[in-house]
């Protein structure tokens, strides 16, 4: 699978993480508040440019072989986290530093140290993963037209954490976007977690980037 200018492949690995993740209350999609210290609730954006309330968009589901991961996404705007995950996962003492080398999912799963996500990972402006590219939306659309997108924070990072009752619904596009470039994956993706080993690892795939 390969988005247009980079070659990804979205993996799925259920490893357990070494150490708990204490402060999960304070997440919430895309987004932490006040530094991690307490619930923000559901976002009612969240990426999203409908203003619907949960944070995803739906878009009819057509399946048609014209539809990207933006189709109803609407224009781009900024959506940067105000706190970055490796900032949270140090003020909380969890024993992991998200990143490039980190495989999100492998803690943000169901039944995992940290709370489930939709979809996680890292991008960056090369394809060795030297510089973060920071407010990047990333987005995850569906076969049944239902959409989810979410933010880089500061060190590229990106993660989608739903609320009750959303879930993707595979195979689905991806893809992600700034002001002035968008970058699209060819080929469906049956799993969501980018930064797994042999996936976009910058061996067997080079790391995520825009452009």
């Amino acid at each position: 699978m390969a988005w247009s200018q980079l070659r990804i492949t979205a993996c799925f690995l259920l490893v357990a993480c070494s150490a708990q993740d204490p402060g999960v209350e304070g997440l919430t999609r895309g987004e932490f508040k006040d530094g991690g210290s307490s619930l923000d609730g559901a976002k009612s954006d969240s990426g999203s440019k409908d203003g619907s309330a949960d944070g995803s968009t739906t878009d009819g589901g057509d399946g048609s072989a014209s539809a990207t991961a933006f189709t109803g996404a609407g224009a781009w705007a900024t959506g940067k986290p105000a706190t970055s995950a490796v900032t949270f996962h140090a003020n909380n003492s969890v024993g992991v530093v998200p990143g490039k080398d980190q495989d999100c999912l492998s803690c943000h799963k169901m039944a995992g140290s940290g709370p489930q996500f939709l979809f996680a990972g890292t991008i960056f402006q090369d394809m060795n993963g030297t510089t973060p590219a920071v407010d990047k939306e990333v987005r995850v659309r569906g076969t049944d037209g239902k959409a989810y997108s979410t933010h880089s924070d500061a060190d590229g990072n990106f993660w989608y954490l739903p609320a009750v009752g959303e879930s993707i619904a595979f195979p689905a596009q991806s893809g992600a976007r700034d002001a002035t470039n968008t970058s699209l994956m060819v080929a469906a993706i049956t799993a969501s977690s980018c930064n797994a080993g042999g996936c976009h690892d910058g061996t067997t795939q080079k790391y995520l980037h825009l452009p």
